[in-house]
């Protein structure tokens, strides 16, 4: 028998496309699957769409208070307590049929008594589904622990992780975990393996269609909401948790590197080996420039 995948889908606001998403979920080619669906505090009729189209289906259902997204998923890891392999999931996407299958197949060629994680590659689409805005395939440099302190390589909705990377992120603190995906990958990279497939598998919806503009914006909105939260951005805060967590158990330059990013006061000293780093933090230019900004300031 197939072994068990759990799915685990965050809510929050999603009426118009979970549908959609779901039956993208129940079509897949793989079929030992259980649905674990957590709603993060919605308004609108997210929860109606989903009892009423699914009332038949055995999902695991919980709906709670609003946390956050990276809070969202921790709290789904920890229901989710049998199987073999857990797989996040996006409220708005369409998974390619055989998504499941592809990860699983990876996973059963590795040596699973190490952390793993596996992730697809996939198409960027509007808002509607039809149109390509993109595909989002394997990254040319070296994915490596030091990348992924800084660059979110490995997003949510495309990964699947073994049982031994789950209980390394189970070992962090929920009200810790800002960012699920950005810790897996880190987590993956520093105590296993992880791999960057390909083969596009998922469908990935972007509400606006023009994608130049959209990254402009979303560095915009990144840098003037570091500037007005210091401390509180996705890397310093997975830094500190990562240093508070697995600091002791080991010591080396990526640990090294790691607590760079994690102290609570300005560090001189820290900010410099940051900003003036000879390798590149990020794969974009503009994005490597803002991001050196916020290191010698103190801001990340």
């Amino acid at each position: 028998m197939d072994k068990q995948v759990n799915v685990l889908i965050s809510l929050y606001n999603g009426e118009r496309h979970i549908c959609e998403q779901i039956e993208s979920i129940l079509s897949q080619s793989y079929s030992n699957i259980k649905i674990y669906i957590r709603d993060d505090g919605s308004k609108d009729k997210t929860l109606k769409r989903i009892k009423q189209n699914y009332a038949m289906n055995d999902f695991f259902l919980y709906e709670e208070q609003n946390v956050g997204f990276g809070r969202s998923f921790y709290k789904l890891l920890s229901y989710a307590q049998e199987g073999a392999y857990w797989t996040f999931c996006d409220q708005d996407d369409i998974w390619g049929r055989d998504k499941v299958k592809w990860a699983v197949e990876w996973m059963e060629r590795q040596n699973e008594n190490i952390p793993l994680l596996f992730h697809s590659s996939y198409e960027m689409v509007d808002e509607r589904g039809k149109k390509s805005l993109g595909v989002m395939g394997p990254p040319k440099y070296k994915v490596d622990f030091r990348r992924l302190l800084t660059d979110c390589v490995y997003q949510g909705f495309s990964i699947m992780i073994n049982r031994k990377l789950r209980e390394k992120m189970m070992e962090c603190t929920e009200e810790n975990m800002v960012s699920h995906d950005r810790m897996a990958g880190i987590l993956a990279s520093k105590f296993g393996k992880d791999y960057f497939d390909p083969r596009i598998a998922v469908k990935h919806r972007r509400l606006d269609s023009s994608l130049s503009s959209m990254k402009m914006r979303n560095r915009l909105h990144w840098l003037f909401q570091t500037l007005s939260n210091p401390g509180k951005s996705d890397i310093v805060q997975t830094a500190r948790e990562f240093d508070r967590v697995f600091g002791n158990q080991i010591n080396d330059r990526e640990c090294e590197m790691a607590r760079w990013f994690a102290h609570e006061n300005y560090n001189l000293k820290d900010a410099v080996k940051k900003a003036f780093y000879p390798g590149r933090w990020r794969p974009s230019l503009a994005s490597e420039i803002i991001l050196r900004i916020l290191m010698i300031t103190g801001k990340v």
